[in-house]
């Protein structure tokens, strides 16, 4: 049974205001994203930077409010919801942000940070909250102690567990990762990982993680959703990832995963060029046709549908055989 369930997701916004707005011209963030999350579940969602990927995690935890398109949690539509019900969501569904700084009020010391949705929510006395909030810390790898000490005393591994346990308060069932390690040193990126690897067999929790580390998303998700210009493009088990990927796109970003054995640089196949296309202007068929290099005259025309090539993977390419 599906936890979440996105069905057409659409987010637009205007390409400018006042004296220098371009008409009615839109940057199409996300443009018909639809996918499902089991309970359980860690789907990775990857693509290059401006894809719109973190508009869709922004647009799940209703952040942002979709254009068109509508959002199921637990086979409730969420998509409207306001006032008390919105709020009674937000118990179940949070997010990590990318910046464990700024996404920290520097004033307020950690204590008051990660118990703040326990007095939002009036959950237990003050003295129950506090007791929470050491646990919390403990959970995540830091010491009951550091209540009294504010973000700037962390390092940024450090920030993002506090991040995490915040996260944590409330018994979420779901948690969008936001690109929670691409700005740690890359041995706290593995602890980091490996911490919600724990809490998610600990918990029970569902992630939906956000990020354009291929090696990141592989190690920590069941499925891989690969997303370009505002669409998903294809959707693969992790496992299968490396050995099955069928869009053109998918390959590319492979082969632009680092090798460290020299003597396999030149193994690489799949060469992209260029940028991708204005998002207030794609192109006509295929939003990857510009680059790809198999493309044919149907895909400038035709877009392709996602279809199902095997159990579990889903692909939108015409040729998926090339």
């Amino acid at each position: 049974m599906s936890l979440l369930k996105v069905t057409d997701l659409v987010k637009h916004y205007p390409a400018g205001a006042g004296f220098f707005a371009r008409g009615k011209e839109k940057v199409r963030a996300v443009d018909g994203v639809s996918f499902s999350l089991a309970a359980g579940e860690t789907l990775g969602l990857v693509g290059e930077s401006g894809c719109g990927k973190s508009t869709l995690g922004r647009l799940i935890v209703r952040l942002e409010e979709p254009t068109a398109g509508r959002i199921f949690f637990n086979n409730l539509d969420i998509t409207a919801l306001s006032g008390k019900k919105l709020r009674e969501l937000r118990q179940k569904i949070q997010i990590i942000f990318q910046d464990s700084y700024s996404s920290l009020n520097p004033r307020r010391t950690v204590g008051s940070i990660i118990g703040e949705p326990l007095a939002n929510f009036r959950i237990g006395t003050r003295k129950e909250q506090r007791r929470r909030v050491q646990e919390l810390l403990e959970i995540v790898g830091l010491k009951p102690e550091h209540v009294s000490r504010y973000p700037h005393e962390f390092s940024g591994g450090q920030r993002q567990r506090i991040n995490i346990a915040r996260a944590l308060a409330l018994h979420p069932q779901l948690i969008v990762c936001d690109e929670p390690v691409s700005s740690l040193d890359v041995s706290i990126q593995a602890q980091i990982l490996n911490l919600l690897r724990n809490l998610k067999t600990q918990f029970g929790l569902s992630y939906l993680f956000i990020s354009h580390d291929l090696a990141a998303v592989s190690y920590i998700s069941e499925r891989v959703a690969v997303m370009y210009l505002g669409k998903i493009v294809e959707v693969i088990r992790s496992q299968d990832l490396v050995q099955k990927a069928r869009h053109p796109y998918t390959r590319a970003l492979l082969a632009a995963v680092p090798v460290a054995d020299p003597r396999r640089r030149g193994e690489r196949k799949v060469i992209v060029k260029g940028e991708p296309p204005d998002p207030l202007n794609p192109p006509a068929g295929c939003r990857f046709h510009p680059r790809c290099p198999a493309a044919a005259e149907k895909c400038r025309t035709e877009e392709p549908p996602l279809e199902t090539v095997a159990d579990g993977h889903v692909v939108a390419c015409h040729y998926v055989k090339i």
